[in-house]
């Protein structure tokens, strides 16, 4: 699934432009908390297209991970969030929220 995952996002940053009235904001959502599929396919994204994470602007849920195990992942994904079930009683997922830098 990650694959697909990041071929996805990557799509989406692709068609958006960075001078659009929405200034070239990406959400990338998913309703799992498995780090392959949040963690890793954002920090994959932010080392392929010139895009940054910026805050969500929301108080609730924990920052994401920037490090498990052996892994590191780029300091800004700390601006992504996580949400548990047993912790904000709702189903697990996870949100990061891109701006696209430039169209190349």
């Amino acid at each position: 699934i990650a694959e697909a995952q990041k071929r996805l996002l990557l799509a989406a940053i692709d068609s958006c432009d960075h001078t659009s009235k929405t200034g070239g904001v990406i959400v990338y959502s998913t309703c799992s908390v498995m780090v392959q599929e949040n963690e890793w396919v954002v920090d994959y994204a932010l080392k392929r297209r010139n895009v940054k994470l910026v805050s969500l602007g929301v108080d609730i849920g924990k920052d994401g991970f920037t490090r498990i195990n052996k892994y590191r992942f780029d300091p800004s994904v700390a601006l992504t969030k996580r949400y548990y079930p047993h912790t904000h009683n709702m189903d697990g997922f996870y949100v990061a929220k891109f701006q696209k830098i430039s169209n190349t």
